[in-house]
């Protein structure tokens, strides 16, 4: 009879049970799989092109991903522009003392946003950011106006109210953004309603950055919004 010898290594070895995995670790794996899966498919209808069906989860799924994962872009090093962007805020207001309701004249708002980080370096301010956007959106929004009207005319009504459905939470987030900004150009007034223009024109190349007299530089209309009434109490 062979005895088979045990090495002293194994004697020592704490013996393995083979069984179900406690119901905590079941519990904790599938909850995390749940979440991935979750993230996964907000990814795909985050990037998604845009659709019908994307529109009827764009609300929850822009909650979920935009303060999270929102990626600032001013991290990267992109290509130079060669052009500059530009915003014309005009505000319909009662000014204070009396009870006349004006329109003040446009005041161009972007380009002083645009040099705040640089005049002050240690300004962790993201309006740049979101100037990046509207300005975005706003071409966005005019390119696909200018196609609507290759189409017939009796289809033009229902596609401008499908484009501005789309659109209606870009609109509303620059609604808020300007009524901000007004409220900062005329604190004392009793704002009424903000209106924006969009407007671009070609950067001066650097060979004639110090040429006399100075290159004009054409601006060229984007997009105008249509009066958009004031947010109370968003600039505090």
């Amino acid at each position: 009879m062979r005895v088979l010898a045990r090495s002293r290594e194994s004697e020592g070895a704490p013996r393995t049970a083979s069984g179900p995995l406690p119901l905590r670790v079941r519990i904790s794996a599938l909850t995390a799989l749940a979440a991935a899966a979750m993230y996964c498919l907000c990814c795909l209808a985050y990037n998604a092109p845009d659709s019908p069906a994307k529109d009827r989860v764009k609300g929850p799924v822009t909650a979920l991903m935009n303060p999270v994962f929102w990626q600032d872009w001013q991290l990267f090093g992109p290509t130079p522009g060669n052009s500059d962007d530009l915003i014309y805020l005009r505000v319909r207001m009662t000014l204070p003392g009396s009870g006349q309701t004006v329109e003040s004249s446009p005041v161009e708002i972007e380009q002083a946003i645009d040099r705040s980080p640089r005049d002050f370096r240690m300004n962790p301010t993201k309006l740049p950011g979101v100037l990046l956007a509207f300005d975005a959106d706003a071409n966005r929004y005019a390119g696909i106006a200018n196609k609507l009207q290759k189409l017939p005319a009796a289809e033009r009504e229902a596609a401008r109210k499908r484009l501005d459905e789309q659109f209606r939470p870009n609109f509303e987030e620059m609604q808020r953004f300007f009524s901000v900004q007004a409220k900062t150009l005329y604190p004392g007034a009793r704002i009424g309603a903000v209106q924006a223009t969009f407007k671009t024109r070609p950067v001066v190349p650097f060979s004639a950055r110090y040429a006399v007299p100075k290159p004009s530089q054409h601006e060229h209309g984007v997009l105008a919004t249509s009066w958009l009434t004031y947010i109370p109490g968003v600039a505090e």
